[in-house]
C-alpha cells in the first residue's frame, strides 16, 4: 500500500511540512553519502524560512494543551490505566514549556554568519557553486567528526519542537478513524468532522495515485493512472485514515 497524506486546514498542512523536513534531516545528518550535505542543508534552511513564517509555536501550545485536557477527563472513566495517562500528561506539560523556550533557541541562526551567507545563496540555480560559496566547499572539506558535531549542534536547537511534533502526531494518528472506500469512476468525496488531515492508502498494484483537493470537512479525490497521467474510469479501492 502507498500512503498519501493532505492536510484539511493550514494548520495541519505546517505540520506535515515540518515533519517532513525533520525526516530529511534526520536521514541526513551523518553525511555517509555524497549527496547528504545537499540534502540536509536544504531541509536546514527550508525549516528556518518556514519557521519564521509559520506560527506552529503557538498552534502546537494550544493544541497539546487541548490534548492534555482530554487526557485529564479520560481519568474520570473506568479502566483507565491512571499511571500511564498520568505520565502522559506529565511528558505533555514538559513539551509545552520547552515550545515555549523555543524562540530564544532559533536566535542563534541569526547571529551564524556561515548559515546566514548559505541562506542567501542556496536556492539561487547554481548557487551553491566553490566560487559563490567558497566557505561552505572549505567546511565541506573538514573533517567527517566536525561536520557530523556542528550539523548535530544546528539540529539541537529544533530538538525540542520535533520532539513535541512528532509525539502530537503520533498521538493524533493512533486515534485516527479507518475505513474502506470505493471511488466509482475514479472519483470519491466526502465530508469528515474533527479531521486535521486525512491519509489515502492505495495498493500499488492498481497503478493510480489520489489528486486530493478539499478545506476543513470536506474534499474529493480524483484517481489519475500512474501510466496515461489521466483520469481513470475503473473503480478504486483505497483506505480512508482520518486523523
Amino acid at each position: 500500500m502507498v500512503a498519501f497524506e493532505y492536510p484539511l486546514n493550514e494548520k495541519n498542512r505546517s505540520y506535515l511540512r515540518f515533519e517532513f523536513l525533520f525526516a530529511q534531516l534526520k536521514m541526513s545528518i551523518s553525511f555517509e553519502h555524497v549527496n547528504d550535505s545537499t540534502i540536509f542543508f536544504k531541509a536546514l534552511l527550508e525549516l528556518l524560512e518556514l519557521a519564521e513564517r509559520s506560527d506552529i509555536r503557538h498552534e502546537l501550545v494550544k493544541d497539546l494543551r487541548l490534548l492534555s485536557e482530554q487526557m485529564k477527563n479520560w481519568l474520570n472513566h473506568d479502566g483507565v490505566d491512571h499511571k500511564k495517562e498520568t505520565d502522559l500528561i506529565s511528558e505533555i506539560e514538559g513539551l509545552i514549556q520547552d515550545v515555549l523556550r523555543l524562540s530564544k533557541k532559533l536566535r542563534f541562526f541569526k547571529d551564524n554568519r556561515f548559515l546566514t551567507s548559505l541562506k542567501q545563496r542556496f536556492f539561487i540555480p547554481g548557487g551553491t557553486c566553490n566560487f559563490d560559496l567558497p566557505q561552505f566547499h572549505f567546511w565541506l572539506a573538514s573533517d567527517l567528526e566536525k561536520r557530523q558535531n556542528d550539523a548535530q549542534s544546528w539540529f539541537s536547537h529544533f530538538a525540542s519542537l520535533e520532539k513535541a511534533l512528532t509525539f502530537f502526531l503520533t498521538i493524533k494518528r493512533s486515534q485516527a478513524i479507518n475505513t474502506k472506500q470505493i471511488a466509482k469512476n475514479g472519483f470519491y468525496q466526502a465530508e469528515v468532522e474533527k479531521c486535521g488531515f486525512i491519509v489515502v492508502k492505495v495498493d500499488k498494484n492498481q497503478a493510480v495515485y489520489p489528486v486530493i483537493s478539499g478545506h476543513k470537512q470536506r474534499y474529493s479525490i480524483r484517481f489519475m493512472s500512474a501510466e496515461s497521467e489521466k483520469n481513470t474510469s475503473d473503480s478504486i479501492e483505497f483506505q480512508q485514515i482520518c486523523c
